[in-house]
């Protein structure tokens, strides 16, 4: 074994500012980071938890439209929130009036943030998705993958089922195609249990609303195996008076941007 050279006491003193130059220089963690390495030290005390039925740590967030006014301007710094997902478009036409103000006050609260788009099914897909991208443009790779809102409020007599759901697909793969990024389902429980059939839906992550008050949803036939990606569990969350939707996000927070 070879012996060790002594390193002169000057030598030392350089490597030690060089190491303190490099650490300075790192760039600051982001929200993502922070989250994840809080995770890690929580997960590991709560993993010797036979208790535990939750697949991993949770997140909470909310999301909203113009009805909630200007409420992410309101947010307390010490809310536990982590992530909200704001309207940004319905049909053919309309834009949330609050859109732009809350896409941006997300971001700089220091949240993850999302948007959506509400459909209509009275309306072309092509064009709708054409109005949703249009109006948010470029999606961040820290920010939540584009969501199509679909419920009972989004039918017409004029359309069936079967072709609601046709329409929906082209819907999908045309916002996946402009924005570059695999697009979120959200639906509640019966909608999805009544016209959801078709396998090529659940190969989308799905943002799902029930509100059982239970520690776990039910998760629509279509994606039992696969499971929900973000869980509206209330929509009754309370806020300064307001009320909100208020939503779970379980496993790293990082996640939630794949």
């Amino acid at each position: 074994m070879m012996k060790a050279k002594q390193i002169p006491i000057f030598f030392l003193s350089i490597l030690l500012f060089v190491s303190c130059s490099e650490e300075s220089s790192k760039p600051k963690s982001s929200l993502l980071d922070i989250m994840d390495e809080k995770q890690k030290t929580s997960v590991a005390k709560t993993n010797q938890n036979a208790a535990i039925k939750h697949s991993g740590f949770a997140h909470y967030g909310i999301d909203v439209s113009h009805f909630q006014g200007d409420i992410i301007e309101k947010l307390d710094q010490k809310d536990s929130l982590r992530f909200a997902i704001c309207k940004a478009t319905q049909g053919q036409y309309f834009v949330d009036p609050e859109f732009h103000f809350n896409w941006n006050e997300i971001k700089e609260r220091g949240l993850v943030r999302g948007t959506y788009h509400f459909y209509d099914c009275a309306v072309d897909p092509e064009i709708q998705a054409a109005h949703f991208y249009a109006t948010v443009g470029k999606i961040e790779a820290t920010d939540i993958a584009p969501v199509l809102d679909i419920e009972q409020g989004s039918m017409t007599s004029s359309v069936s089922g079967t072709q609601m759901v046709s329409d929906i697909l082209v819907f999908l793969k045309s916002i996946h195609e402009k924005f570059g990024r695999k697009p979120i389902l959200y639906t509640d429980y019966a909608f999805a249990q009544e016209y959801f059939k078709d396998d090529a839906l659940a190969e989308y992550d799905l943002w799902l609303a029930e509100y059982e008050n239970t520690e776990e949803p039910n998760v629509p036939d279509l994606w039992k195996s696969k499971g929900f990606f973000i869980w509206q569990k209330s929509s009754n969350y309370h806020m300064n008076t307001t009320i909100l939707d208020y939503d779970e996000f379980q496993g790293n927070l990082s996640n939630i941007v794949k």
